[in-house]
């Protein structure tokens, strides 16, 4: 896992410029990278990490937009930690969208470790609502239904969601 060995300061004179920038100009979404910042958080990976998603991007930058995790089936993730208790550490850290992108077994560890964190309030009511809220919001925006995804074919749509179900 890549780390950066600097700190907040520099963190803000530097690297996180073009973010502020971005969220300056109205971002809808950042994606939050598997990498260690140990000067800033020195327990977890920026991408399941309060300090970095909760109080320096949302609080600090002011960032109320969509946050999403890079590709949790990397090696960052799968060779350090359980894929299922990161997503759910992530989704109480403050992100919106975990991204899995790879092998239906690790999808489905997902949306298991989810749904018992959601069940067990281990994941409170309330931060799924933060999340929704803003998904919801963001498709809004931009008027996104099944129906309005080009291409898309309704079919394909109404079996993921049936495969999904079934995992229930």
């Amino acid at each position: 896992m890549p780390t950066v060995n600097n700190d907040l300061e520099r963190l803000n004179s530097f690297e996180l410029i073009p973010f502020a920038e971005a969220i300056k100009n109205g971002a809808d979404a950042i994606m939050i990278a598997h990498i260690r910042l140990p000067k800033i958080d020195p327990h977890h990976p920026a991408s399941f990490s309060q300090i970095i998603i909760s109080d320096v991007l949302r609080k600090n930058m002011q960032f109320d937009g969509v946050v999403i995790t890079d590709d949790m089936t990397m090696g960052a993730i799968v060779n350090n930690y359980d894929i299922g208790e990161a997503a759910v550490k992530s989704i109480q850290a403050g992100s919106d969208i975990i991204l899995v992108c790879h092998d239906f077994a690790k999808q489905e560890a997902v949306i298991k470790a989810l749904q018992t964190a959601a069940e067990n309030k281990v994941i409170a009511p309330e931060r799924i609502d933060q999340s929704v809220h803003r998904i919801l919001k963001l498709k809004q925006k931009y008027g996104l239904t099944d129906a309005t995804v080009p291409g898309a074919d309704p079919h394909m749509i109404e079996s993921i969601n049936n495969k999904i179900k079934e995992l229930f």
